[in-house]
């Protein structure tokens, strides 16, 4: 059996990759498609079944996933540039699903997605993952599965990293009010998610099979803080950034173009938007539920980035 990655430099797909190298028998060859091979984790090629292969999901011709028997797909995030995410995300679908059926023998494509992907408008940059699944779910293969998951919990670290170093430590939240909770998930418990359903011979009922990925609990602002507190040893501070100060806040992390559409996005997921928990119009599917939780998950991000 041949499982393949692309593109396998994101940390859900390395996540994936991980598990797949733990648990998947020998007779299973792994392969993760990176735009620059010099980027490929050594912790993974040392394994005699991993193999890095040159592929750039932007350029169609680049890709080459004859052999395969199972794919793992995801659009990467886009935060410098001046391309287009939107158009950019199906570009990079059209080239996966035209690689996927060139390749033959793919019999399950997998796509992470995410929570609110079932709306194509008013959710800012999870249109991405909008545009993708659209794509991808006309892709002629027995099997297609999304998994759209909640807000990552190694986000709180990726976006405070400085802050969280220093002498007075803090975090900012972007979801308020403070006390609102969320569906999080880690993201070892997505790359497990994926690694099951690769190598997985269970047949989903129907195509494309759409499910939500989310943690043991859904989680606060105020329980994220309580976790680095404890994790860290100290008081942990914690800035609200309130829906009208959204803009200024990535506006000094982002390009001008791509702001608006992280704005729409955060703000999606508070009280009153569109792909807030209750909300009308969310699609009603299966909720799988990871066992990693969120102090545990917040140790493993500090841990890495110190």
């Amino acid at each position: 059996m041949r499982i393949t990655i692309v593109p396998a430099s994101t940390r859900t797909s390395a996540a994936t990759i991980r598990e797949l190298l733990r648990k998947a028998p020998a007779t299973v060859e792994i392969y993760g498609v990176y735009r620059n091979l010099a980027k490929v984790p050594t912790e993974f090629t040392g394994h005699e079944n991993f193999h890095a292969v040159r592929g750039d999901v932007e350029d169609a011709a680049s890709l080459d996933l004859a052999g395969s028997d199972a794919v793992m797909t995801s659009t990467p995030p886009m935060f410098g540039g001046d391309a287009d995410p939107f158009e950019t995300a199906e570009q990079v679908s059209i080239n996966v699903k035209n690689a996927v059926e060139k390749a033959g023998g793919v019999k399950r494509l997998m796509l992470l997605s995410s929570l609110g992907a079932e709306f194509d408008k008013g959710v800012g940059e999870i249109g991405t993952n909008h545009i993708a699944e659209k794509v991808l779910r006309e892709t002629d293969v027995p099997e297609i599965l999304f998994v759209r998951c909640g807000y990552f919990i190694e986000n709180w670290t990726m976006f405070n990293a400085d802050t969280l170093k220093e002498a007075e430590p803090y975090f900012n939240s972007l979801v308020t009010p403070l006390d609102f909770q969320l569906p999080m998930v880690a993201v070892k418990d997505i790359g497990s998610t994926f690694a099951t359903g690769l190598l997985s011979s269970y047949t989903p009922p129907v195509k494309p099979y759409v499910f939500a990925l989310h943690g043991p609990k859904e989680y606060s602002p105020n329980d994220v803080q309580a976790a680095f507190s404890k994790v860290m040893g100290r008081q942990i501070g914690m800035k609200a950034i309130d829906k009208d100060k959204l803009a200024d806040f990535f506006s000094a992390i982002l390009p001008p173009h791509l702001v608006d559409a992280w704005v729409e996005m955060s703000t999606s997921f508070l009280p009153g938007g569109v792909a807030a928990p209750g909300s009308e119009g969310i699609e009603d599917v299966n909720v799988v539920r990871g066992k990693i939780d969120l102090e545990t998950a917040i140790k493993d991000a500090v841990e890495t980035d110190e």
